[in-house]
């Protein structure tokens, strides 16, 4: 495992110079007790989402990353490269609509939800290791890294590579 994790910093480091530096982070949660939890169904725990999740998360991501963004003196054009949490194609375009982003930004999640599914909140990484695998990266360059989690919390990192 650290022989793997060690060719992946390898990799970062080669791309754009270094590991990206944490510029900011910025959580934010809301209160879901009625959207989501766990339900007892024939003797069995299940999770449950409302099928209004996806346009909960999509409107609160846009003032989750002009918190993050705030006082940075970025905007979201100045983002380079966007890394979210593939937790359904639902929820992927609910938030490339709200921030504005194209397919193209969102191409990793996508990715990763098709040849994965929902692989849970970490599913970010998987999308940051495909972004990397382009080599197209630069150092200087702007990132968004975000996550969604249970609560409906957001959870979001602006990182410079």
């Amino acid at each position: 495992m650290r022989q793997e994790s060690r060719s992946r910093a390898e990799t970062v480091s080669t791309t754009c110079g270094s590991l990206p530096k944490v510029i900011r982070v910025h959580s934010a949660a809301r209160s879901s007790a009625d959207r989501s939890g766990f339900q007892e169904t024939a003797g069995r725990f299940r999770f449950f989402l409302d099928r209004d999740v996806p346009s909960v998360l999509g409107a609160d991501v846009e003032t989750v990353v002009d918190r993050l963004l705030d006082g940075t003196g970025l905007g979201r054009g100045d983002v380079a490269h966007w890394v979210i949490h593939s937790g359904g194609m639902k929820i992927i375009e609910s938030v490339r609509a709200n921030l504005g982003l194209t397919r193209h930004d969102v191409r990793h999640s996508i990715g990763v939800l098709r040849d994965y599914g929902n692989l849970s909140s970490g599913s970010f990484l998987f999308s940051y290791e495909r972004l990397l695998g382009e080599g197209i990266v630069n150092s200087g360059e702007y990132g968004v890294l975000m996550t969604m989690g249970p609560g409906l919390t957001i959870e979001s990192a602006l990182v410079r590579f």
